[in-house]
């Protein structure tokens, strides 16, 4: 079977996430009117991350990756169809704490298996198709979602969600490929010898880190990025509403779809910029960082169309830059600390999330949605900038000319 067909299977699972994000974030703010039950919902899918975050790494380097997948594809189908005959914000809480937890072990072994498969040479070509894919299903999702949810309800979207998961497992089903799972000889056994051995996994991610400060830096950025997306994620859904409170997920869903677009484009031209290599991968990764947050700030301060929707795909340009960037200096890591590696991207991610959904319900109660936004991306923005610095210090100082005056 094709290869690429393992990256059309990730898109396809990818537009059911996007689908339940608009659909479980619509139905919870019509059930319960407020900002902080819908902070709470992408909080506990965030929690739910955080948590399988702990140990996905480690299970994506010591087990098959793809049944991995399987088994999370499978899982969150059925998860979401629970929400049909039980839509309550109890219920929902729990379903988004669960799909955390599940695309959480699905997007590491995912991520982790991408240069086994297609090799080290391919990385960057290869997470651009993928970011362009992940967007392409970004913008048919979020689209999708936003007129099915608003003209046939939200059942028809969980439904159709779900099989959009059913269809991503019984795919990775048929195919086949070299296992990845390169620890599998020296596998512990027994309960305590496994948690002693992830224990020591997680010290020897700890300590490679330590000896690269340019991933260390990456991650960093990555952190405090985690944490302005929770301004964001939480901001899109409430400028829909601002828009146009009777047709609130058809523009939640177009914000996200002409950010999507801009995310394509991105994706289309980053493989053909030859000079990407070396260095200078993790400075267009930062500055791709400054450009997104910046894009971020001046859309969600406004709720004129002509404003929101060129600013939301300039957005979408330098998110995708940031993202693949990321993804593709990750994946330079070797293949047996490789889903380590992975494992703790996901927990930054999900813990940036975390904080950032405490913090912005609590700005939101004496800040405007725009000021907000400032906070989180300028944050960001400053975080970046500083680290530039640092680098380029660094440089300088690496560079510097001894004096060899007698």
């Amino acid at each position: 079977m094709n290869r690429k067909i393992f990256l059309y299977v990730k898109a396809f699972s990818d537009l059911g996430t996007f689908m339940d994000l608009i659909a479980i974030n619509v139905l919870i703010y019509v059930a319960t009117g407020s900002a902080a039950w819908l902070a709470a919902t992408l909080a506990f899918r965030t929690l739910g991350g955080v948590l399988a975050s702990l140990i996905s790494g480690v299970i994506a380097d010591r087990f098959d990756r793809r049944k991995i997948m399987i088994y999370s594809d499978i899982f969150r189908a059925l998860i979401i169809l629970c929400l049909i005959p039980f839509p309550n914000p109890v219920m929902i809480i729990i379903v988004c704490f669960l799909i955390g937890m599940t695309s959480s072990f699905f997007a590491v072994s995912y991520s982790a298996e991408i240069p086994q498969i297609f090799g080290q040479d391919k990385v960057l070509q290869t997470n651009s198709l993928i970011a362009r894919l992940t967007s392409i299903s970004l913008v048919g999702g979020f689209i999708g979602a936003g007129i099915i949810t608003d003209f046939l309800g939200y059942k028809f979207t969980l439904i159709i969600d779900g099989a959009t998961y059913i269809i991503s497992a019984l795919v990775l089903l048929k195919m086949k490929w070299p296992t990845s799972s390169v620890e599998k000889s020296g596998m512990a056994t027994g309960v305590m010898q496994k948690i002693i051995s992830i224990g020591s996994d997680l010290k020897e991610v700890y300590s490679f880190i330590r000896l690269a400060p340019m991933l260390l830096l990456v991650n960093l950025v990555f952190l405090v990025g985690a944490f302005a997306g929770a301004s964001h994620n939480l901001g899109i859904p409430l400028l829909a509403e601002n828009i146009d409170p009777s047709n609130q997920s058809f523009y939640y869903g177009m914000i996200w779809g002409v950010w999507g677009i801009g995310s394509v484009l991105c994706t289309m031209v980053l493989p053909k910029l030859s000079w990407l290599h070396g260095n200078r991968i993790y400075y267009a990764c930062f500055a791709g960082t400054i450009l997104m947050s910046t894009g971020f700030i001046i859309f969600l301060s406004s709720s004129n169309l002509w404003i929101v929707f060129p600013f939301a795909f300039l957005t979408g340009i330098f998110d995708a830059c940031f993202t693949t960037l990321h993804a593709t200096i990750l994946q330079k890591t070797d293949n047996h600390i490789r889903g380590r590696i992975f494992g703790v991207g996901m927990l930054l991610k999900s813990l940036g999330f975390a904080l950032g959904f405490v913090v912005a319900p609590v700005l939101l109660e004496s800040l405007s949605l725009a000021k907000m936004v400032w906070i989180f991306h300028g944050t960001l923005i400053t975080t970046t900038i500083l680290v530039l610095l640092y680098l380029i210090g660094l440089k300088k100082r690496v560079v510097q000319p001894v004096n060899h005056s007698v």
